[in-house]
């Protein structure tokens, strides 16, 4: 019995490990078939358009289908994540997939919805009816899934947050490890553009891609080289090599343009220091 115990054991407290597109498309379904189940419950309860067993089929149906896009709305959410100086672009990057996976949506369904005969109009004026009805409602719907794919790839990245040495080499700190892809690597500090606080963690971009890692702003300033970094603000470090231009403001503040083309604001408290910096560096 004892060796029985022993053999079973570890089985019991491995952990299963679900791939993620397939936790994603599970997740997808019943998020579609409450929010179909839920807008229209009459058809449910009643019968009043199908027999409940055609009616059970059509919300298995539209849950398979809901199932089939969410790993690729979770995908765009890593890829295309709606924060930093760039947001609205993302924003509109995925506003107008989830225009275009809306209409898809509707042309698939409608199909299906011909060849079993639920619907006996034209294709096309069927489509164009569906549209119409459906068509905002869907954008909606996939609007606040995207919404759901971001808040579950916020928490998975702070979960995979690293914490940072502070102590710096000679010259100050030069690489950073982070967790990318389930892979700890280590970040050159040279492709980092900017840097900028988030609650308890820090978000270092280096280009399209944005890391984040749990330190306070301060202590990693403290760890930076000051010839290569300067703080533009209590909330913004800049690396000064990627500074094409500064901008001041009738406010007092000023703005400073990076190499690829990202503003971000300077406070007035630091203008003047980012100022000497960059003049300087160019002499």
């Amino acid at each position: 019995m004892s060796s029985t115990h022993a053999m079973t054991e570890p089985g019991i407290q491995r952990r299963l490990r679900i791939p993620g597109p397939l936790r994603e498309a599970a997740l997808g379904f019943l998020y579609w078939f409450a929010l179909v189940a839920v807008l229209e419950p009459g058809n449910v309860i009643r019968g009043d358009t199908l027999a409940w067993q055609w009616e059970a089929i059509r919300l298995v149906v539209a849950g398979l289908l809901g199932a089939s896009i969410t790993p690729l709305v979770f995908a765009l959410a890593r890829r295309f994540p709606i924060e930093g100086a760039a947001w609205w672009r993302r924003a509109g990057i995925h506003l107008a997939s989830d225009a275009g996976l809306a209409v898809g949506l509707i042309v698939i369904a409608g199909l299906i919805a011909a060849s079993l005969g639920f619907d006996r109009r034209p294709l096309a004026a069927a489509l164009v009816g569906q549209l119409a009805v459906d068509g905002l409602l869907l954008f909606f719907a996939l609007a606040g899934l995207t919404g759901l794919a971001h808040a579950e790839f916020f928490r998975h990245r702070a979960q995979r947050a690293a914490d940072v040495p502070v102590t710096p080499a000679s010259g100050g700190l030069t690489t950073v490890p982070v967790t990318t892809r389930g892979r700890t690597i280590m970040l050159e500090l040279a492709e980092v553009g900017w840097i900028e606080s988030q609650g308890n963690y820090l978000a270092l971009h280096a280009g399209a891609a944005t890391h984040l890692i749990r330190e306070t702003s301060s202590r990693f300033e403290a760890a930076l080289d000051p010839e290569r970094f300067v703080r533009i603000h209590r909330q913004t470090i800049v690396a000064l090599r990627r500074i094409k231009e500064i901008a001041s403001l009738p406010s007092g503040d000023a703005t400073v343009i990076l190499d690829d083309g990202t503003s971000l604001r300077v406070s007035r408290g630091y203008r003047e220091a980012v100022k000497r910096k960059f003049e300087a560096r160019g002499k």
